[in-house]
């Protein structure tokens, strides 16, 4: 790239920005380094990265980046043999912690499968982590090594920690002693030549034997080594040696530990900065609110909503700035402060910040094709740089342009043909612009010039362009306006400022006709510009309209169908807690029957028949289990509607009576069944098949009903088993209930008495029961029970 160029459209002002947004050294040396790319991959490869980074950023937040020194210089130290100090070591300790730091922060994202790109470079990265547990152990400060560093330096530590404990010990004796008080000059001890010492009159010395080791500036006090300590003093002198050879030994140790990872501690180094270097692009890209663009080989340029990144953003105004196909040249005109050196700048500024892979301040959906070079020849009083430039310097530069530009370059006049004869200018201009154009090169220029203006309405693939002024205010809006040329607007201008009409008149009639029709072309092409403008703004705010309401019948439809589904969520909700409740209920049936039936076993558990019973019971559940059924089963089953037919018999398991189908009500799911006298209108749910298939036949019992009131009180059970007799008298209670008696006659005979301790356990558990007692000697004796109901 010119490098003239980087310098005039201020290149050099982005890369200071991206590197405040680096943390480490080596970061800012790589930002500074920063030149755009010439090749697709290498601009595709950088944006990317840069993407990623930001993706992460706005995922997980900041990386957990922090100054760090260059260690490069360690490294190759430690390699030769040569010593680190304490204060290097943390700094490779440090580094190493970073490396840990990024790791668990590339580790807690949530998308790594999606970082294509970084996830090699976290990949590769490795903390050392027993180096750096045992650098930060052994290493307390850049001065300060742990007492726990080696047991030999604990040791050295300990015995002087002791030697001064006793040297103390000795001298407060000493100072504190009164025999001492006219001899010291102060009460005090204190340190020459780092042994102890206490100040001594110096009349008073032979009172206190000892060394000498300094005196005072006057003379007047002696600085002694009283000779009590001068052991211990050499003691501790001796340790402290001990100290340093021990701590030497312990920093050659983990310097060895260095060099043995320097071939891993220096990849780590340069992931580290080139990371930093990459969040740096992707930080920078948040501060400016930068987007992705675009980049082809071939095509045009799209910058949709571009604002110039070094103008702060509540200053800026943002414009399309779009080459539609077959556009290579754009000719910018417009009055002075309006923007147009702005826009070349812009347009200039972003494609080196794109090919350089970094985010730039426009639209989503922008887009620019690769440039392997980029030419500006900028400055006027308008540039930031406050350059002034001559009409020969500027020659010089565009001679220089034209002679390296081709099909594969961005090339930026600012007042071309500026500074001398305006019809020679305007000439220069034009034969420039058309030479670069039958090139292929890709050029924006400004200019004053009505010639420029023609030549682009008249020549194929050159296109005006223009910033807005607003004649009433006398100030531009910088509105970048393209396939429209702009009008001077001096006339304009200078009668509003106050410039007498004759004046003005005057001055017209000076132009040529032609220029004057040109201007007043121009003038209506501005009115059907804005015309134009107003309506499509008005269709704009039409669809806009549409727009919200098609979104706003959606999102009542999008409710409709969730209230849609929340219903019937509720209702399944609804119905399976019904379904649930009604399990649990008949399950407590199930367990109350069961318990009666163990009851009932129970007391009759010395009587085989029963056992016989419970064990077919027992193997019917077990068959049932097997093949995923429900014990329940054995209780009773369960009709469907569509399984009654009129005339069929049934149990109704409410009364546990035997019925008759008399109708069927399909309407309500519900049947009308004869019971005995009665008829009633039932749910389905309440009938199970009939229970007289396979039962012993009622013919056996002697009891019979005399009439719908009246029913036989007295059962025979005399030649009955256990399980017949029990089906019989529970059969007979609910007889007796429906027909109002109070007292039945059961006989079972004398026998064994098995027949009636098993009639009467049953009975003390029946709540139909009020109490029962043997018969009478008129009624039967022993061989009969009366119950009272």
């Amino acid at each position: 790239m010119d490098q003239q160029s980087l310098n005039v459209l201020e290149y050099n002002k982005i890369i200071e920005q991206l590197k405040g947004s680096c943390v480490t050294e080596g970061g800012r040396e790589e930002a500074a380094a920063l030149k755009p790319h010439e090749s697709l991959v290498a601009v595709n490869h950088a944006l990317n990265l840069t993407h990623e980074a930001m993706g992460m950023i706005l995922r997980n937040g900041r990386p957990p980046f922090a100054p760090v020194k260059d260690v490069r210089d360690y490294l190759k130290r430690s390699a030769i043999g040569s010593m680190l100090s304490m204060g290097e070591l943390l700094v490779i300790a440090s580094l190493l912690r970073i490396i840990r730091d990024l790791k668990n922060f590339y580790e807690a994202d949530t998308q790594m499968e999606s970082l294509i790109l970084l996830g090699d470079s976290f990949a590769a990265m490795d903390d050392c982590a027993e180096l750096e547990k045992e650098i930060s152990r052994k290493i307390l400060g850049p001065e300060e090594m742990a007492d726990t560093a080696s047991r030999e330096l604990s040791r050295i530590r300990r015995e002087m920690q002791f030697k001064n404990n006793r040297i103390n010990d000795k001298l407060n004796s000493m100072v504190n002693s009164s025999s001492y008080d006219k001899v010291l000059q102060e009460k005090i001890i204190t340190i020459r030549n780092n042994r102890y010492v206490v100040p001594v009159k110096q009349e008073y010395r032979n009172q206190v034997p000892g060394i000498v080791l300094d005196k005072s500036a006057s003379g007047a006090t002696l600085f002694i080594e009283p000779l009590a300590v001068v052991e211990l003093n050499n003691d501790i002198k001796i340790l402290v040696a001990e100290e340093e050879q021990e701590m030497i030994r312990i920093l050659k140790e983990l310097t060895a530990r260095v060099a043995d990872y320097r071939q891993v501690i220096a990849p780590d180094y340069e992931l580290l900065i080139e990371l930093d270097f990459i969040f740096g692009k992707a930080k920078l890209a948040l501060a400016t609110g930068g987007e992705k663009v675009t980049v082809q080989e071939k095509g045009a340029i799209s910058f949709l909503r571009a604002k110039h990144p070094l103008i702060p953003g509540d200053q800026v105004v943002a414009s399309d700035i779009i080459f539609e196909p077959g556009i290579d040249t754009m000719v910018i005109t417009g009055p002075n402060t309006g923007g147009k050196t702005v826009t070349l700048k812009t347009v200039g500024l972003l494609t080196l910040m794109i090919q350089a892979g970094l985010f730039v301040p426009v639209r989503e959906g922008s887009q620019t094709r690769l440039f392997k070079n980029v030419f500006a020849d900028i400055g006027d009083e308008q540039s930031i740089e406050q350059s002034l430039s001559t009409f020969s310097s500027h020659m010089t530069n565009i001679v220089k342009i034209l002679n390296e530009a081709d099909e594969n370059a961005l090339v930026l006049f600012d007042e071309l043909g500026a500074g001398t004869d305006p019809t020679e200018g305007a000439a220069l201009a034009i034969s420039i612009l058309d030479g670069l154009h039958k090139r292929g090169v890709t050029s924006l220029s400004t200019t004053h010039y009505s010639e420029l203006k023609e030549f682009a309405l008249v020549t194929p693939g050159i296109v005006n362009a223009s910033v807005e002024f607003d004649v009433k205010t006398l100030r531009p809006t910088y509105r970048l306006l393209i396939g429209v040329p702009g009008k001077s607007n001096a006339f304009s201008i200078a009668a509003r400022l106050g410039l007498s009409d004759q004046i003005i008149d005057n001055a017209k009639e000076l132009i040529q006709s032609e220029a004057i029709r040109f201007e007043e072309t121009l003038i209506k092409i501005d009115e059907k510009r804005r015309k134009t403008e107003a309506e499509h703004d008005a269709v704009i705010r039409l669809k806009q309209e549409a727009d919200a309401l098609n979104k706003k019948m959606k999102e009542d439809y999008d409710q409709a169908l969730l209230e849609q589904k929340a219903l019937i969520e509720k209702a399944q909700l609804e119905a399976m807690e019904i379904v649930k409740k009604t399990r649990e209920e008949t399950e407590e049936i199930y367990r109350e029957i069961r318990s009666i039936q163990e009851a009932t076993a129970n007391s009759v558990k010395d009587n085989k028949q029963l056992e016989a019973i419970r064990k077919r019971i027992k193997e019917k559940e077990k068959n049932i289990y097997e093949f995923g059924g429900d014990p329940r089963d054995l209780m009773q089953d369960h009709f469907e509607f569509t399984d009654l037919v009129v005339g069929m018999k049934v149990f109704v398991n409410s009364l546990r009576r035997e019925g008759e189908i008399v109708k069927l009500l399909p309407n309500d799911q519900k049947v009308m069944v004869q019971v005995e006298v009665m008829k009633l209108k039932l749910d389905v749910a309440d009938l199970s098949p009939s229970r007289a298939v396979g039962k012993t036949q009622e013919k056996q019992v002697t009891y019979k009903k005399t009439d719908r009131h009246v029913m036989e009180t007295k059962l025979d059970l005399r030649g009955k088993n256990g399980e017949e007799a029990l089906l019989l008298v529970e059969k007979m209670l609910d007889d007796a209930v429906l027909s109002g008696s109070k007292q039945l006659m059961i006989v079972h005979g004398k026998g064994t008495g098995r027949l009636r301790q098993i009639i009467h356990e049953y009975l003390k558990d029946s709540k139909q029961i009020e109490d029962f007692r043997l018969g009478a000697m008129n009624e039967g004796g022993s061989g009969v029970t009366v119950v009272n109901l």
